[in-house]
């Protein structure tokens, strides 16, 4: 039971993050991973179509 007071003790010290700072740390997180899925996509893209054209 001490374990579980501490626990809530620690808790309550935490600095919890604003709405407005969730969503903008999740924008970022979210335009990051759209970015990255862009960039990964079209090299893929770009080395399919070279592989394609040397198999021929």
């Amino acid at each position: 039971m001490k374990f579980l007071a501490s626990v809530v003790a620690e808790m309550k010290k935490v600095t919890w993050p604003t709405l407005s700072e969730n969503v903008r740390d999740t924008s970022i997180v979210l335009m990051t991973g759209l970015f990255f899925a862009v960039l990964f996509g079209g090299a893929d893209w770009v080395f399919e179509q070279g592989v394609t054209w040397l198999s021929k």
